[in-house]
């Protein structure tokens, strides 16, 4: 008999102890908005990789062939899902701009080398060097005085006055409630900031001009994970200014699960698809 309650014993002393411990240790509630950002850069700074997909609408006005005078382009239905290996430095994307000369395309950042295709240039890969990036450390191990310092400047920058974020109502993200805060940035604070399109380090080779967002009025909505504080989503507003009104919505998820990203087949890049020699790769 006491042989046979041995099991049942075991598992009342199991709940018991879990019991006793109160079970799971909580995660403190943040409260502090640039606390809840704080954690989710050193998150972000700490992962080896995430996915993100980019939802956006709205009009831009560009130049998109060098005359000189800007045009209306719808961003209706514009999307881009994005791969990000991070401790290796890696990136893959594809773009779907329908209002944009039914602009769409993959790009493929690797090795230290972009290869972009789009039905502007027809199905080769066009390759170029990559802009230049710290290379990361061996095993894609994160520098802590690195990160601490990425934390810093993000805390001096959120300081600033005019920056003032705000901690929102939790609101759901996907089957998680997430922090929100929010960030309201004016022309003349965004110029204050010092913060330039021009130094947004985007890869070479794009087929569209980057807007020039300096009269320009910018709303930001950041979503944390209250769980994980790992960065769930980002809602953009910009408007106010010459170069349209653009609404994006971005969704951050998979993080550190596993991404290979790689080069694409030789054969497919600045040459022909049948074989033949190729030129430029």
């Amino acid at each position: 008999m006491i042989a046979r309650l041995r099991p049942f014993a075991v598992v009342a002393l199991a709940i018991s102890f879990v019991a006793a411990c109160g079970g799971p240790a909580a995660v403190p509630e943040l409260t502090d908005p640039i606390e809840i950002l704080e954690a989710a850069t050193t998150q972000a700074a700490t992962s080896q990789s995430v996915h993100v997909d980019v939802a956006a609408d709205g009009t831009l006005q560009l130049d998109l062939m060098g005359t000189g005078t800007a045009a209306p382009l719808s961003l209706t239905d514009s999307t881009v899902a994005l791969d990000l290996d991070i401790a290796d430095g890696a990136a893959k994307a594809t773009f779907a701009l329908p209002g944009i000369l039914g602009l769409r395309g993959e790009l493929i950042a690797v090795e230290g080398n972009t290869y972009i295709k789009t039905t502007l240039t027809g199905p080769l890969y066009q390759k170029s060097a990559a802009t230049a990036t710290p290379d990361p450390e061996p095993g894609g191990s994160p520098d802590p005085s690195a990160i601490a310092e990425m934390v810093g400047q993000l805390r001096d920058i959120l300081e600033k006055p005019g920056v003032d974020p705000v901690k929102g109502e939790d609101a759901a993200c996907g089957s998680a409630t997430c922090y929100t805060v929010t960030i309201q940035l004016t022309p003349a604070e965004l110029t204050a900031l010092g913060l330039d399109t021009g130094d947004l380090g985007l890869p070479g080779g794009l087929p569209i001009p980057v807007p020039d967002l300096g009269d320009q009025t910018i709303d930001l909505t950041v979503r944390v994970d209250k769980l994980t504080t790992r960065l769930s989503g980002l809602a953009v507003a910009i408007g106010g200014g010459a170069t349209g009104d653009v609404t994006a919505e971005l969704t951050f998820s998979k993080w550190d699960e596993d991404i290979t990203i790689t080069a694409p087949p030789i054969d497919q890049v600045n040459g022909r698809l049948t074989g033949a020699v190729v030129t430029g790769a």
